[in-house]
């Protein structure tokens, strides 16, 4: 079994108009402000968004809340993750005065690569309706289609112009890089608080078989509604139980991460939720070959719960 996705990460870089101040939850706050200006401009039917039908076929509801009548849930992963702007520390408002430029990120995966002009005309809406607190408003000054794995990027703004991104991040991509990674270590950085759970219970720190399991889960998930590869369970569960087994082996040694705890809110449902977990650095030891290539997976698609709000994102740092 090979698993593949098509990835596209696209940065916008901004320039707040007017004070743009989000806190610590700032994925969350983007996303909001992202699903209101959907829903307003593009969203046909927004009465019929937790219809399956519809929105199998709605940008706006295929993007950030696609319901399905599969076997593998009604309530699938989105095909959408967000990487907010990050700050000095987790606990740390994001405060941008008018006239200062700052950037956010959004990955689109399998299908979702399909929507690339949907997310633009999306981002500039929520320009103009603002974002965080008092409702700060931006401009797009730049977008970028970004290569993490090489550290290139491509232009798709000149001026007016918006080009469609051609540079995309496969399987291909994702064995090269692996195949330069030390066998024995791996050291990652937990950009944004990172949520796992493991016998149904949030875990406090970074524990190795859990990642696995949930980066292994998070693959089969995205492969069955948005990728190129085939979700079966039956393909999928003894990969996942051979290497979660594997990774009972694999040791952290250094740990510098921390708790971080806020909640997401949402005026519009009156719902609040926590979207707490950790962020630092951990070190593993152990034999590290067989995860390579889903740990470099997870740069990209991220890990745990609530991604779309800008969790679980994470790199791999090289080592000297």
């Amino acid at each position: 079994m090979t698993f593949d996705l098509r990835i596209h990460h696209i940065t916008f870089v901004m320039e707040a108009q007017t004070e743009v101040h989000m806190g610590p939850q700032a994925g969350a706050q983007i996303r909001g402000s992202l699903w209101q200006a959907l829903n307003e401009h593009v969203c046909t039917a927004p009465s019929q968004s937790h219809n399956p039908d519809h929105a199998l076929h709605c940008p706006k509801c295929f993007l950030l809340e696609l319901q399905t009548n599969s076997p593998r849930g009604n309530n699938p992963p989105r095909p959408f993750a967000i990487r907010p702007p990050l700050g000095v520390r987790a606990e740390d408002d994001r405060i941008y005065p008018a006239g200062v430029q700052f950037s956010i990120g959004m990955t689109l995966m399998g299908k979702a690569t399909a929507l690339f002009p949907y997310l633009v005309n999306g981002m500039w809406q929520a320009g103009q309706h603002g974002v965080g607190y008092r409702r700060g408003q931006f401009t797009i000054t730049a977008i970028r289609n970004d290569d993490i794995l090489r550290g290139k990027h491509e232009n798709l703004l000149d001026g007016t112009n918006v080009f469609l991104p051609q540079t995309t991040i496969q399987r291909r991509d994702i064995l090269e890089m692996a195949a330069l990674l030390p066998t024995e270590h791996i050291r990652l950085r937990f950009l944004t608080t990172t949520t796992l759970k493991q016998h149904r219970k949030i875990i406090k720190y970074p524990e190795f078989k859990p990642l696995i399991g949930r980066l292994l889960e998070r693959c089969q998930a995205l492969a069955w509604h948005y990728g190129d590869t085939s979700g079966q369970q039956a393909i999928w569960k003894p990969i996942h139980d051979e290497l979660t087994a594997k990774a009972e082996a694999v040791r952290r040694v250094q740990d510098n991460t921390r708790q971080v705890q806020f909640y997401s809110g949402s005026r519009r449902s009156n719902y609040s939720q926590t979207i707490s977990g950790f962020v630092g650095e951990v070190l593993f030891e152990g034999d590290m070959s067989p995860f390579l290539e889903w740990l470099v997976w997870g740069q990209s698609i991220q890990v745990g719960k609530n991604t779309v709000k800008g969790n679980g994102w994470y790199e791999i740092v090289a080592e000297s």
